[in-house]
């Protein structure tokens, strides 16, 4: 289901450890499967079952693994099965993995951008910045060794339109280059505006919900707003209404009308003139009633204790809480009855016996004989008792 590691970033000659989340691991799974990083010169030992729903594993990052993200994949009687959506990266030292920008400024000018590098104290005094083309200014650069250097980078006013990048050197010799991170765009909006992206404040909503979208921008200025216009792709959610926040940001809001079928929504940007300035699917969704979001146990639960379990999501009703069911792998974590506390909320306490092992545990989700599988996830942990 998911895989996590205990570092990120690491050099070579690292072992550290790693978990894979999923569900029904027995020690006959256990014995079954195969973990494989997929990157020479990076093993993988000492798997061992942590919980039915949690594997631990150690990483070994040999001496002469080459630098590059690495994305572990379980394999069961030799065919692949998962592979980790979420990478760590191996670097070695005085070499760079990726660069990218951190924040921008609001005018669209400059901002700041990260390294990702492996140096030593030595190193730094080589480690060198410069961009593709003059008058993109490099200054204010900062390590945190071994694995971070930050740094502002500033776009003077004769650069002209087009992609242009930043090339990385470490002891006189050129180790990373990106051409087109940075991209000069003529304005799209007013004097100096320019849209870069749509964002929702929530992903998903109700029919009859308000839908708010920030419009993420730079170089906006507030009469900007009057020139601007908005659709939903495909159905009519009514007039747009657009709020001026800062030089980098509108708030879009629309009232979803309680009509509003089920599905997946994109938003257009376009001019009062119609002309298409931004368009992005998918950018929110309409749920049906008896919508699950996901689980919460609050407070964390310990082995030995007990808590409240939350079910949250939105317009349930009591025939849904009478019929929803939660099944664990665990036979130690015990439910009591499920109550419906509110149109958004399922409610039961949740049994830990002592013996259960700390770590992740997967709850099983139902209604209606369908299986659910929430957005937010329904896997919870389980804490060592003090």
């Amino acid at each position: 289901m998911r895989c996590y590691y205990a570092q990120d970033v690491v050099p070579p000659g690292t072992t550290f450890g790693f978990d894979v989340n999923g569900s029904g691991f027995t020690s006959e799974f256990e014995k079954m499967i195969q973990l494989e990083s997929g990157h020479e010169h990076v093993r993988i030992k000492n798997l061992h079952l942590v919980t039915p729903n949690q594997i631990h594993g150690d990483m070994v990052v040999g001496a002469e693994a080459k630098t590059g993200f690495v994305y572990p994949r379980v394999l069961i009687h030799h065919l692949p099965v998962f592979s980790a959506p979420e990478p760590f990266a191996n670097v070695r030292k005085g070499e760079v993995l990726t660069v990218f920008f951190t924040n921008m400024e609001e005018n669209g000018r400059g901002g700041s951008f990260r390294v990702i590098t492996n140096l030593d104290d030595a190193l730094t005094k080589t480690f060198r910045v410069d961009p593709s083309t003059p008058g993109i200014q490099i200054s204010d650069i900062q390590f945190s060794l071994p694995f971070v250097v930050n740094g502002r980078l500033q776009i003077g006013p004769g650069v002209p339109p087009g992609d242009h990048g930043l090339a990385i050197s470490i002891d006189g010799k050129e180790k990373y280059k990106r051409i087109g991170m940075i991209r000069i765009v003529r304005p799209n909006i007013g004097q100096t505006g320019f849209i870069q992206g749509l964002v929702a404040q929530e992903k998903f909503h109700r029919p009859g919900d308000e839908v708010q979208i920030y419009v993420q921008a730079t170089g906006l200025s507030a009469q900007d707003v009057s020139s601007l216009d908005a659709k939903v792709d495909e159905f009519d959610l009514g007039t747009a209404s657009f709020t001026y926040l800062s030089p980098i940001q509108l708030r879009l809001t629309f009232q979803s009308p309680a009509k509003t079928p089920p599905g997946s929504y994109g938003v257009q940007v376009m001019s009062k003139t119609g002309q298409a300035l931004y368009q992005k699917k998918d950018l929110f969704q309409m749920v049906p009633e008896n919508w699950v979001a996901g689980v919460q146990v609050t407070p964390p639960v310990k082995a030995g204790g007990a808590s409240t379990l939350k079910v949250l999501g939105r317009d349930f009703s009591n025939e849904f809480a009478a019929d929803f069911r939660i099944d664990v792998d665990e036979p130690g974590i015990t439910l009591g009855p499920l109550a419906r506390m509110d149109p958004s909320t399922l409610a039961a306490t949740i049994h830990v016996s002592p013996g259960v092992a700390p770590g992740d545990y997967w709850l099983h989700l139902s209604a209606r004989g369908q299986k659910i599988t929430p957005p937010y996830g329904s896997i919870i942990k389980v804490e060592a008792a003090q």
